[in-house]
């Protein structure tokens, strides 16, 4: 890529979009973040809208639901409606669980990857291999 890759991160964890946009920016990525499934859903269409989609998004599975509501596997609520908008945009999901069935069903839903937060190492090396830096 010619210029930094545009991330957008998605957690309603202040402290954890801090840690994530900190580290990626360190590395060189242009990063917006989103607390929550309708903020982060905000930004991806009004990125599209201005034709400046973002190179990879990274979205929590645990946060409020479209509706508001607590969800366990909210995240993946959001990754079906990126995967219908934008179908070749990756997305690398995380969790605080390191479940090998949680990371096949995000897998499966059509997430790039997983990973689980706090692996900031983990995490750098799962965003270059899917944008293929």
């Amino acid at each position: 890529m010619d210029v930094e890759p545009k991330i957008l991160v998605v957690d309603d964890e202040e402290n954890i979009l801090r840690d994530v946009e900190k580290t990626l920016f360190r590395e060189g990525f242009e990063v917006e973040t989103a607390g929550g499934n309708i903020e982060g859903y905000r930004l991806f269409q009004e990125a599209l809208a201005v034709k400046e989609p973002f190179d990879l998004i990274i979205i929590d599975l645990n946060m409020p639901d479209f509706e508001g509501r607590e969800a366990r596997y909210a995240g993946l609520e959001l990754l079906a409606r990126l995967k219908i908008e934008a179908p070749d945009t990756p997305v690398i999901a995380n969790s605080a669980w390191d479940e090998v069935e949680t990371a096949k069903q995000c897998i499966d839903k059509g997430a790039a990857d997983y990973f689980v937060k706090g692996r900031n190492d983990e995490m750098l090396h799962k965003i270059r291999a899917v944008l293929g830096i």
